[in-house]
């Protein structure tokens, strides 16, 4: 490339001149440059497509989303080819049949988590769970079964209503102790290892029914906001909270949804209109409400005042 200066009225101006060099030692000096270049802009492509990826697999994986004060959820596509959609509540805080307490607010968890029949065949789940809402006074889920031998035999225990509990396990490395008040422990912190189908669950708040797209669950979190503590339940205090207690349990009388009745030992919820149908032996007509507590003394306070 040669220049030429050249000045007219007083400005400069540049005239350039280009030859083409064929001389070989330039042109092989001209092919390794273009080579270098080349090879510097693969990389920078390959460079982008990598990030491109990363950020893309790292939005594909669910995130706890806050939707309101409080109310977090995390959630991702519904599973193709699913036979049943079921949801309900998981875990709530209340202190469960193994004397512990775990806070709703502290768990933690990643989507897809399996979904299993009373904490059996962690190899191979039934399901798994898709939708997941923490509030402090709940984790509500919604789940799908697969489609194979084992998950239609649970599709239909589940639709003749013979399993209708949801039982809630942690990862045992993952618990945070908070405090042991007179031997029940109180975790603060925890990851959802599973959830499980069960016709009884260690919690009696824990409960779920088939999931209809466009159901959002708000039957399930209304229904806690009644919930006593078994200590103080008390016949008038379950009067003053909207709840029907009809007493001990009696084959002749007859009960309408939203009833309460004690029987050999617990306090059931009438979920349905019947007679002579014996809570412990109808999961679809009655739910258990209250394991243990203060249901003896609830029958005796009852049995007086209807003297």
């Amino acid at each position: 490339m040669e220049d030429g200066v050249e000045i007219i009225n007083g400005q400069r101006f540049v005239r350039r001149f280009i030859t083409e060099r064929t001389d070989p030692y330039f042109l092989k000096l001209k092919q390794g440059c273009e080579q270098i270049e080349a090879a510097r802009l693969e990389a920078e492509a390959t460079r982008r497509r990598a990030e491109a990826a990363r950020l893309a697999a790292e939005a594909a994986v669910p995130h706890w989303k806050s939707i309101q004060d409080g109310v977090q959820v995390m959630s991702m596509p519904e599973p193709a080819g699913s036979i049943l959609y079921i949801h309900g509540i998981a875990t709530t805080p209340t202190i469960n049949d193994h004397n512990y307490s775990l806070e709703s607010a502290g768990m933690d968890a990643a989507l897809p988590t399996p979904l299993l029949s009373s904490h059996e065949g962690h190899a191979s789940p039934l399901g798994s769970v898709f939708y997941i809402r923490r509030t402090a006074r709940e984790v509500y889920v919604r789940a799908a079964l697969f489609d194979n031998t084992a998950a239609r035999y649970a599709k239909d225990l589940i639709v003749s209503g013979k399993l209708r509990c949801f039982s809630g396990a942690s990862k045992a490395e993952s618990m945070k102790l908070q405090g042991v008040v007179n031997g029940t422990r109180f975790y603060s912190a925890w990851t959802l290892r599973e959830v499980s189908i069960c016709q009884n669950g260690a919690n009696p708040d824990c409960h779920f029914e088939v999931w209809r797209k466009g159901d959002d669950g708000k039957k399930f979190w209304g229904s806690l906001s009644k919930r006593l503590s078994p200590s103080k339940l008390t016949p008038a205090l379950a009067e003053a909270n909207g709840l029907r207690y009809r007493g001990p349990w009696s084959a002749d009388e007859q009960y309408q949804p939203g009833d309460f009745a004690s029987f050999q030992g617990g306090l059931w919820h009438s979920e349905i209109s019947s007679k002579g149908l014996r809570p412990n032996e109808s999961p679809a007509g009655w739910k258990l409400a209250v394991k243990r507590g203060a249901v003896e003394r609830m029958e005796k306070a009852h049995a007086s005042t209807s003297i």
